[in-house]
């Protein structure tokens, strides 16, 4: 892969990351649980560490294999793929966020796996394929919080 495709790529993908980051300050600033709070702020902390990750490749290819954790695959609970799109206003309730970050979620997931799957067999490709599943494991907790919280509550 010729440094400047994959310096693109990875700056595309940290702004992914700036932007999940954003969504999850936003959104925690507009729940009223502490609860609720403190898991937005455990996902913001981790789209932190993919960017840092992620700048340290920049820096320095040789790390491309340092980022993400190699975990065995992340069930896809598949609760909000068939949600209509939402839109995240002033007035957004939890279950608004939930939804909405969940399948932002799904999208970087996607995203990601159809990289790692057009540059496979390659260290770039098996570092979008970790980066994949722990997008996907994000979209597994959204979900896993809008059934105990939403659904159950109905």
């Amino acid at each position: 892969m010729v440094k400047d495709d994959l310096r693109t790529i990875l700056e595309w993908a940290i702004k992914i990351e700036e932007q999940s980051y954003a969504l999850y300050k936003m959104a925690k600033g507009k729940v009223k649980y502490q609860s609720s709070k403190k898991f937005l702020e455990e996902l913001a902390q981790e789209e932190v560490m993919h960017k840092e990750k992620l700048i340290s490749i920049m820096d320095n290819e040789k790390k491309i294999s340092e980022l993400g954790l190699q975990t065995s695959k992340t069930q896809d609970l598949k609760i909000v793929d068939v949600m209509r799109e939402t839109t995240i206003s002033d007035d957004a309730d939890y279950k608004r966020i939930l939804i909405y970050a969940a399948k932002r979620e799904k999208s970087t997931y996607d995203y990601y796996k159809s990289l790692a799957l057009g540059l496979e067999g390659t260290e770039v490709g098996t570092l979008f394929s970790k980066l994949a599943q722990e997008e996907l494991s994000h979209k597994n907790k959204l979900e896993r919080e809008y059934d105990e919280y939403i659904l159950k509550e109905n």
